[in-house]
């Protein structure tokens, strides 16, 4: 059988070289642990990443300030955006703007990588050739989901499409044979197969409170530094550690990976958390403040939070993404004005978010220090509020 397009051979392969999982997999999912350090092919996930740069808005990085009050528009007392503290932080995926060919690419592509490992030598793809390939299959699988019942709000109490089953544990993959759900992938291969605490920050959850969707695809030569920069935008994030009232809160992606990743609880968790997030968090990582992993914000990472109302501003110009050939050099220089918007397009809630984003950067690079600020946290007089399920 011919090898798919996006499979490319290496230059030069020796031998394999085997090294044990870093932990023991369920029987059915033995069969995906991973063991060759050198691969004899690579996959080519250009296709990908051209689609993530176009549907992904790029946040930027967090100044840890939080959002405050309630998304109000004129002639309307009815918020429509989203209202948690962390809703200003988080690449965006744009779902509002997707056609129903950027529809059917996502799910053709998927199919593609759920289809690959069937139709070559999974186990000879070396251990971070297979690392990348879970994160993508993971992602445009958690993408192309939501984009098949979008508009949704929460994606905590999201169900797979078509079915009654949540939509991280449904099995709706197949690989290899394999019925697989979203959190077989996560918590049942990737897992307990690689030792590194950075792959948490691969998976994309589909919300706000959750790790970036980066505008690029996981590649096996670059896995490593991207999960790299994923960890520190997000240890260094509101939404992935913050503090009240002398305690030190932290998402609750730390307390799903603590089998795994953080056995010494919390020790083991503050002194990752040290490593990766900015040196001005360091006050309270280093005290002895209890640490309870409670930010859990499911509010969904698009544009509009589910939302297309525009409450009192019809026929006003908004800031919009236009989409087709030039969508993606739009997104990569910044958002256009566009004095012909819809509001149907770009509504009041897109626009705020995007008021944010301009307004952050421009401040940090007046400072100078856009890409490292580092900002004290000042505790606020209420505990987050948690929007999930």
């Amino acid at each position: 059988m011919p090898k798919p397009a996006f499979i490319r051979a290496a230059a030069a392969f020796a031998a394999l070289a085997f090294a044990p999982a870093a932990a023991a997999q369920a029987p059915e999912f033995s069969r995906f642990a991973p063991h060759a350090e050198r691969s004899a092919y690579d996959i080519d996930y250009d296709v990908w990443t051209g689609l993530l740069r176009d549907i992904v808005l790029d946040v930027g990085i967090s100044d840890r300030m939080p959002a405050r009050g309630v998304n109000i528009y004129t002639g309307s007392r009815t918020p429509y955006g989203a209202r948690g503290r962390y809703r200003y932080e988080g690449n965006r995926v744009i779902y509002h703007l997707l056609s129903d060919e950027y529809l059917g690419a996502l799910s053709e592509y998927r199919r593609d990588l759920e289809a690959l490992p069937g139709q070559i030598d999974f186990a000879a793809l070396s251990r971070d050739e297979q690392l990348a390939y879970w994160l993508n299959l993971h992602n445009v699988t958690v993408i192309e989901q939501i984009a098949l019942q979008y508009p949704v709000r929460n994606i905590g109490r999201l169900n797979a499409a078509g079915t009654d089953e949540s939509l991280f544990e449904a099995k709706i993959l197949t690989v290899a044979g394999v019925p697989l759900s979203l959190n077989d992938i996560r918590l049942r291969i990737v897992y307990p197969g690689w030792d590194n605490p950075l792959v948490i920050y691969g998976f994309f959850n589909g919300a706000v409170g959750g790790p970036n969707i980066r505008r690029e695809a996981y590649t096996g030569a670059g896995v490593w530094a991207q999960l790299d920069r994923n960890a520190r935008e997000f240890t260094s994030a509101l939404r992935g550690a913050d503090s009240f009232g002398g305690t030190l809160l932290v998402s609750h992606i730390y307390e799903e990976a603590r089998p795994f990743y953080f056995p010494a609880w919390p020790e083991s968790l503050r002194a990752h958390l040290r490593a990766y997030a900015r040196p001005d968090m360091e006050p309270i990582l280093t005290d002895a403040r209890p640490i309870r992993a409670s930010i859990s914000e499911w509010a969904i990472a698009d544009m509009i939070n589910g939302s297309t109302r525009c409450g009192g501003i019809h026929g006003a110009p908004l800031a919009t993404i236009t989409p087709g050939a030039g969508m993606r050099t739009r997104m990569e220089t910044g958002v256009v004005l566009d004095p012909n918007a819809n509001c149907a397009v770009m509504p009041a809630s897109a626009q705020i978010l995007l008021a944010n984003v301009i307004d952050r950067r421009i401040r940090l690079m007046r400072e100078g220090v856009y890409g490292q600020v580092y900002i004290r946290d000042v505790p606020t007089p209420q505990e987050p509020e948690n929007d999930g399920s």
